[in-house]
């Protein structure tokens, strides 16, 4: 979502709540997670131990590091001893901290765990509201259960009595989407006006994208329209995303001239808008113009990234352009953007058989004394 997210909302609802300026003990940092907490049970055991503090409780953010830690570990049951032990603490009787600790869940793609845990609220004397009913639809989405975002949408309020916002709209359009349902996401976006809420940017741009994606591009170019029409404004990401579906339907030249209005309406195209074209380019073969969209990258002060290089540096190799592909590598090492081992190997080959060979030498060892690279490459032999 381009808005702000639902725990950036939370956040600062924390931060500006029950603070308690004279606390002396001091708070844990997350840098101390990093360094004394190298087992799954010792980020357990911190980051209980630090829920004693209550300025530590207050930001959502807190957590979230030891968290997607233990997701990566798969150590779930730390997970949820962590998330049990927050019942300990009034906190648990705030519903925006609730929703954090939904979220949390969500983000570790513990869905039912998120479930129970909202269901409990009153049990543990907390309200729940549509803020918590966002959180948990939110959780939902994270945890790609779309099967149940149906269910939830269309019951709990009603049953709850919450009244339903923006963003519980663009929430259930969201998972819509990425369930491939866009008629649906698209009769939602009807009854949305029905209830007398109108849509906004991050809507519009939820539809624009599966629309452009499936290839539904006149009902796109409708949508697009209508936010005209209905004074909804359309922000760079708008841009870039009608900017790929164009491409992608192969206007190209309604595609540039997209490009130059969104610098004419002020907008500073960004990685993605120019990836687009590049990409473009690229899928044709042409290397000549994915390279001058390259150079308006870098003119206008846009940094290359990881996409950027991994497309470039291929087509140099197949177009036998060794000289363009180790330029490519060297500003990538510079840059400190990763490329594939097999890619950087291609590079090294393409030199030698070019008789490069002093080239291929630098690169190899360029990549060997970068700490970012962690893998080694080989100078093949010459004849």
């Amino acid at each position: 979502m381009s808005t702000i997210s639902t725990v950036r909302r939370l956040r600062r609802i924390f931060v500006g709540s029950n603070h308690n300026p004279a606390a002396k003990t001091p708070e844990p940092t997350i840098t101390s997670l990093h360094t004394t907490n190298s087992t799954t049970q010792g980020i357990v055991n911190f980051l209980k131990r630090s829920s004693i503090h209550p300025e530590f409780r207050r930001r959502i953010s807190n957590y979230e590091t030891g968290i997607y830690r233990l997701v990566k570990a798969q150590h779930f049951s730390g997970i949820h001893e962590v998330i049990e032990h927050q019942k300990t603490y009034p906190d648990i009787r705030n519903e925006f901290f609730v929703c954090g600790l939904i979220l949390l869940y969500g983000k570790a793609k513990m869905y039912d765990h998120a479930r129970k845990l909202f269901d409990e609220m009153p049990k543990l004397n907390c309200s729940r509201s549509v803020f918590s009913f966002n959180a948990l639809l939110e959780s939902c989405i994270k945890s790609e259960r779309y099967d149940e975002i149906g269910k939830l949408f269309r019951e709990l309020p009603e049953k709850l009595s919450i009244v339903l916002n923006l963003m519980s709209y663009n929430l259930a359009m969201k998972a819509l989407c990425k369930a491939g349902s866009v008629d649906s996401a698209v009769h939602l976006m009807d009854e949305i006006e029905k209830h007398g809420i109108k849509p906004n940017t991050v809507t519009c741009n939820t539809l624009l994208t599966a629309l452009y994606e499936s290839g539904r591009l006149t009902e796109a170019e409708n949508l697009w329209n209508m936010m005209e029409k209905k004074t909804i404004d359309h922000d760079l990401r708008s841009y870039n995303i009608r900017l790929r579906g164009l491409l992608k339907a192969n206007e190209v030249s309604n595609g540039i001239q997209l490009f130059e209005e969104i610098v004419n309406k002020g907008f500073k195209p960004s990685k993605f808008t120019y990836n687009a074209l590049i990409k473009t380019y690229v899928d044709e073969g042409n290397l000549e113009q994915a390279n001058m969209w390259y150079e308006k990258m870098e003119q206008n002060d846009c940094l290359p990234d990881a996409v950027t290089y991994r497309m470039l540096i291929p087509l140099a190799c197949e177009t036998k352009e060794f000289d363009f592909a180790l330029h490519l590598c060297m500003k990538a090492i510079d840059a400190e953007v990763l490329i594939y081992r097999n890619i950087m190997q291609r590079v090294v080959d393409g030199l030698v058989e070019q008789s490069k060979i002093e080239n291929a030498k630098e690169l190899v060892k360029l990549v060997m004394s970068s700490k970012r690279f962690l893998y080694e490459l080989s100078l093949p032999l010459h004849n």
